[in-house]
C-alpha cells in the first residue's frame, strides 16, 4: 500500500489525511491495485474490471492490520473463528467491488479533477508536511523511497477526488424541509410528566418458599439452565524464552559483532543538493540543454530552478533538496549527485523515473562511525536476545521432535528438556487457566482427533516466544448436571421465577387498578407508594434506559388514563402513567444543526440506494479462488 511505504520511510507516525475518500482508497486496495495489473488469478469481475486476488489480499491484510491495532488482543481471539475471519474478507472485497463500482460510474458521467485539485490534494497529504507546511524535500524522497512516480501519485490522487466529486455531488444535494427538522427539533426537546410505581423483585422472593419438589420440576422443565459445558484435563509442557538463561557475552563477541556491522553505527556522508527537473517530453532534452547552457554562461542555479524548473515546489526554494544519504534517490539521480567532487559542480544531463535533471552540489556532510564504548551495551544487550532466541529454537525443535517420537505421553520431552509436565483439573474452552488460554492451544484441547488418538498434540506457536505440546487426560462432554448437584442453584431459580410471575401478575392488577381508579386502596393494602416525575426530557439520566424509553413511546393521554407495565433489567416490575405531554411552540437554536444533520443522514441514504442500484444493474462475478473457496 502506497501510504505504508511512506511511512516506512518517513519513520513517523501519520496524522489524519484530510480527504476520507483517499484514506478509503488506499486503505482497501493500495496504490498498487491502480499502477499496476500483473496476470494473476481473480477474485471478481465488475462489468468487465477484474480485482485481482492479490489485491483482495493486500486490502484484507491491511483490514486486519487496522482492526488488530483497533481492537488488540481482543482481536487475536476473535481470529480463533475462521467463520469471523471469512467475514472479513467478504465484506473487503464488497468494498472493493463497490468502489470498482464508483469508479465506473465516475468515469461514464466524465467527471475529473482539475490539476489544482489534486496539487492542493497532495500538498494537504500530512506525509509530505513538516510542521504543519508542505516539504518539497519529504515530498521528493518519500517519493522515491516508496519507489512510485510522481505521475502514479498524481493519477491515484485524481481517481480518489473524481470519485469524491460523485458522492459530493450526491450528499451535496440531499436536503430536509425546514418543517420536518422544526418538529424533529420541538420532538427532541419534549417533556412529560408522569406517575411511577416500582413493585420490586426482593418483596416477592421473600415471600416465596421453594420446596424440594419445585426445585426438581423447574429442574426438569428448564434443563438448559443446568447445563455441564464440554470440558477436558490436560497435562502440557510449556517452553518461554524468558525463562531461558543465557551464557554471558564475552567482549571479543561484542568486539566481532561491532567489526562486522560497522556500517550499522555509522552515519553515512551527507549531501545537500539543488535541482533543476523538465517533466518528460517530445520537446525536454532541449529544453534542459538550454538550461545547461545558460548555467555554463554564468547564470544562478537558484535564479533558474525558480524560474525553469518542472519541480515547481522545490524551485520555489531554488531547487533546493533536504540532505540525503547515497541509495536512498532514484538510481541515476543518486548516482550523479555523489559524483560530484565539489560544492557549486553541476552535473550533466541526468534522465530519472520523474523526468530530466540538472544536480548542483551545496553542501557536505562526510560520514562518521559511533566508538564502540558507545555502543557495547546495546550489541551485548543484542547478542544476549539473539543468544536466548537460537537457545528457544532448539528447544521448541527438540520438543516438537520428542513429543512426536513419544506420542503417548509427556514424560520423555519433560525429561530430556528438563521442564515441568502441568496439569489442570476439567475445565471449559470459556475457563480455562490464565496460562493456557489462547484460542491456538484451545482449540487443540478440544479437538476430537487428539480425544480418539490419545496422543500429544503438535507444537502449538503461542507468540512472545511461547510454545506449549499438550496431551489430553480425560473428555467430560457436555450433559446436563445431576440434580443433586445443582438442587440449591434449582431452589434459587424456582424462587426467583415464582417471584417474576408474582411480580408480573401484581404489576397488571396495579395497572387495572390505576385504569380503574382505584389504585389509592391497592397500593395502601401492598405498602407501595407513587414516585412523581416532571419535566422529564430524553436527555434525563435519572431514570433507567427501559422506563425513559417506554415513557416516550407511550401515546398521550386522553379520555383513557395512558398506562404501561414495564420489566426492569434487574427483575423488578415497574408501572407507569403518562400524565401530560409538553412539547415547545417554537424552535430552538439547534434547528439548522438538525436540519443539515437530517440531510447528512439522507444523503447517506441516498449512497447507499446508488450502491444498491450500481450492484442491481452491474454483471458481478466472484470466482472461487483456491484460498476463498471455502468463504465466497
Amino acid at each position: 500500500m502506497f501510504f505504508d511505504k511512506l511511512r516506512a520511510g518517513a519513520q513517523s507516525t501519520v496524522s489524519k489525511v484530510i480527504l476520507v475518500l483517499i484514506i478509503l482508497s488506499f486503505a482497501l486496495a493500495g496504490v498498487g491495485s491502480y499502477v499496476s495489473r500483473p496476470a494473476q488469478e481473480v477474485a471478481a469481475v465488475v462489468n468487465g474490471d477484474e480485482i485481482s486476488a492479490q489485491a483482495l489480499e493486500n486490502a484484507y491484510r491491511n483490514e486486519r492490520a487496522r482492526l488488530e491495532n483497533q481492537l488488540g488482543t481482543q482481536f487475536s481471539q476473535l481470529l480463533g473463528d475462521p467463520q469471523y475471519v471469512a467475514q472479513i474478507r467478504r465484506s473487503v472485497l464488497e468494498q472493493m467491488v463497490e468502489q470498482r463500482l464508483l469508479d465506473q460510474k465516475v468515469q461514464e458521467l466524465g467527471l475529473r479533477a482539475s490539476d489544482e485539485q489534486v496539487r492542493n490534494a497532495i500538498r494537504a497529504l500530512p506525509e509530505f508536511q513538516q510542521d504543519g507546511r508542505f516539504d518539497n524535500d519529504r515530498y521528493l524522497q518519500l517519493l522515491a523511497r516508496s519507489g512510485l512516480s510522481a505521475e502514479q501519485l498524481r493519477d491515484s490522487v485524481r481517481q480518489d477526488i473524481s470519485r469524491q466529486l460523485l458522492l459530493n455531488a450526491l450528499v451535496g444535494s440531499s436536503f430536509t424541509l425546514e418543517a420536518e427538522a422544526g418538529w424533529l427539533d420541538r420532538l427532541s426537546r419534549q417533556q412529560r410528566d408522569a406517575e411511577l410505581v416500582r413493585l420490586p423483585l426482593a418483596d416477592f422472593i421473600a415471600r416465596v418458599e421453594p420446596s424440594s419438589d419445585d426445585a426438581q420440576a423447574y429442574y426438569q422443565q428448564h434443563p438448559e439452565r443446568f447445563q455441564r459445558p464440554e470440558q477436558v484435563k490436560i497435562n502440557y509442557l510449556l517452553l518461554d524464552a524468558g525463562a531461558l538463561s543465557g551464557d554471558e557475552i564475552d567482549e571479543q563477541a561484542i568486539e566481532a559483532y561491532y567489526q562486522a556491522n560497522q556500517a550499522s553505527y555509522s552515519q553515512p556522508e551527507q549531501r545537500k543538493l539543488a535541482h533543476i527537473m523538465v517533466n518528460k517530453g517530445d520537446e525536454a532534452r532541449q529544453k534542459i540543454q538550454a538550461i545547461a547552457d545558460r548555467l555554463a554562461a554564468g547564470e544562478s542555479f537558484a535564479a533558474l530552478a525558480e524560474s525553469e524548473s518542472d519541480d515547481v515546489f522545490s524551485g520555489g526554494n531554488g531547487g533546493e533538496l533536504e540532505w540525503m544519504e547515497q541509495g536512498t534517490m532514484d538510481p541515476a539521480f543518486d548516482s550523479a549527485a555523489f559524483a560530484l567532487d565539489e560544492v557549486g559542480e553541476v552535473s550533466e544531463v541526468v534522465e530519472s523515473e520523474f523526468g530530466l535533471h540538472l544536480i548542483t552540489l551545496l553542501d557536505v556532510r562526510p560520514g562518521q562511525t559511533r566508538p564502540l564504548a558507545e555502543v557495547r551495551d546495546a550489541i551485548a544487550e543484542r547478542l544476549a536476545r539473539e543468544q536466548a532466541a537460537n537457545a528457544f529454537y532448539e528447544q521448541e525443535q527438540r520438543l516438537a521432535e520428542l513429543a512426536f517420537e513419544f506420542p503417548d505421553s509427556l514424560d520423555m520431552a519433560a525429561q530430556e528438556l528438563g521442564l515441568e509436565i502441568q496439569s489442570t483439573d476439567y475445565f471449559s474452552a470459556v475457563e480455562a487457566p490464565a496460562a493456557i488460554n489462547d484460542p491456538r492451544l484451545l482449540s487443540e484441547a478440544f479437538s476430537e482427533r487428539l480425544r480418539e488418538q490419545g496422543m500429544n498434540s503438535d507444537l502449538i506457536e503461542l507468540g512472545d516466544n511461547k510454545a506449549a505440546v499438550i496431551h489430553v487426560i480425560e473428555h467430560r462432554p457436555a450433559a446436563v448436571r445431576d440434580f443433586a448437584e445443582v438442587e440449591e442453584l434449582a431452589l434459587e431459580l424456582a424462587a426467583a421465577a415464582r417471584a417474576e410471575t408474582l411480580a408480573a401478575e401484581s404489576a397488571q392488577a396495579l395497572q387495572q387498578a390505576w385504569s380503574e381508579g382505584e389504585q389509592g386502596q391497592w397500593l395502601s393494602e401492598q405498602a407501595l407508594s407513587v414516585e412523581t416525575l416532571n419535566g422529564v426530557s430524553r436527555e434525563t439520566r435519572e431514570l433507567e434506559p427501559e422506563l425513559l424509553n417506554a415513557l416516550f413511546a407511550m401515546a398521550s393521554p386522553g379520555e383513557q388514563p395512558s398506562l404501561r407495565i414495564v420489566p426492569l433489567a434487574n427483575g423488578d416490575q415497574a408501572v407507569l402513567k403518562l400524565n401530560r405531554v409538553s412539547t415547545p411552540a417554537e424552535p430552538s437554536e439547534q434547528l439548522a444543526q438538525i436540519r443539515e444533520g437530517q440531510s447528512g443522514i439522507q444523503g447517506q441514504r441516498e449512497y447507499q440506494s446508488l450502491i444498491q442500484a450500481l450492484k442491481a444493474a452491474a454483471d458481478i462475478e466472484y470466482r472461487n479462488l483456491p484460498t476463498l473457496a471455502e468463504e465466497f
